[in-house]
């Protein structure tokens, strides 16, 4: 594959694999961490399972909202996630020249105690890849993981 179409990040979490697991497909918990610092999430519905529809929209602090949907295409619970992420063509930012669909592909490792998820994305061209790194579209998924990371905090036992 053509790494200037691939954009990848990874993150450890003092969490099991199947506590992890579960922030990335309950509907509940997605809600309360996923999007950029300072928005909120105002729709989320996850049909968690291969040809599942997945629709998220987020309200960024300013108010703009961004419709974000997409198919499930491989889900291996505790494992791995593979998705379609479609940029809805509504958003003014794309000037009528939508980018092209996006895959998501989530591995969950377990590390003794930790696990470690990489978030390889895949562009549809190197153009789009670039693009959407120009709109912030990388900082804007290490924003999520943040925000990942503090509601584990929050919802994990602290050991005394």
């Amino acid at each position: 594959m053509n790494d200037a179409r691939r954009l990848t990040l990874t993150r450890s979490f003092d969490a099991p694999c199947a506590e992890v697991y579960r922030l990335w497909t309950e509907p509940a918990l997605v809600s309360q961490w996923w999007g950029i610092q300072g928005s909120t999430v105002q729709l989320c519905e996850l049909d968690v399972r291969v040809g599942g529809r997945w629709r998220i929209y987020m309200q960024t602090a300013s108010g703009k909202l961004y419709p974000n949907a997409g198919e499930y295409i491989e889900v291996i619970p505790n494992s791995r996630l593979v998705y379609s992420d479609e940029p809805d063509p509504s958003i003014a930012e794309w000037h009528g020249d939508i980018p092209g669909r996006i895959q998501h592909t989530v591995r969950f490792d377990q590390l003794d105690l930790a696990t470690l998820v990489t978030l390889d994305v895949t562009f549809a061209s190197a153009a789009d890849r670039r693009r959407l790194v120009g709109f912030g579209m990388d900082k804007g998924l290490e924003q999520g993981l943040d925000r990942l990371t503090q509601l584990l905090t929050r919802l994990l036992p602290v050991d005394p």
